[in-house]
């Protein structure tokens, strides 16, 4: 039982990896998606009672914001792995703007999280945390190897 923790900025190319990585064995869990947090909860719930692999698709800036995931997942006998996606703050930015409708957030919102967003550590329950980052060959994971502030 696998659950999996994306944290990055908007537009840092969470939803590609997990499409180019876990689509095959893992469900998406992401408030894109769900559009709740009584949806989320609920559909998380139903992951850790049935065991199924999941991937949390959201920003997760925040120790916070990443142990409503880890938590119940360790609880329920998961194994947590934590990825830090990351992209030039420039091509985020270009990423969003090309989005249409309610997939395009503010500038402003961009800006918040990255201002927010500290690098997920060890002592927030994670058995593993690496670092993404998509190249032209595809993407390059490697060990996350310092906590603090990633922006």
């Amino acid at each position: 039982m696998e659950a999996v923790v994306l944290c990055g900025v908007q537009g840092s190319g969470k939803t590609t990896l997990y499409r180019d990585r876990f689509l095959a064995t893992h469900v998406r869990v992401s408030m894109d998606l769900l559009r709740t947090r009584a949806r989320e909860t609920a559909f998380l719930s139903l992951c850790l009672e049935t065991r199924q692999p999941f991937v949390v698709d959201n920003t997760n800036p925040t120790v916070a914001d990443r142990a409503r995931y880890v938590a119940p997942a360790r609880e329920a006998g998961f194994r947590v792995i934590g990825y830090v996606v990351e992209v030039d703050a420039a091509v985020a930015a270009a990423r969003n703007a090309a989005r249409a409708g309610r997939a395009r957030i503010p500038d402003s919102g961009l800006r918040g999280t990255t201002a927010r967003f500290i690098r997920p550590a060890p002592d927030e329950g994670f058995d593993e945390l690496w670092h993404a980052t998509a190249g032209p060959e595809g993407w390059r994971i490697e060990p996350l190897l310092t906590s603090g502030r990633l922006f």
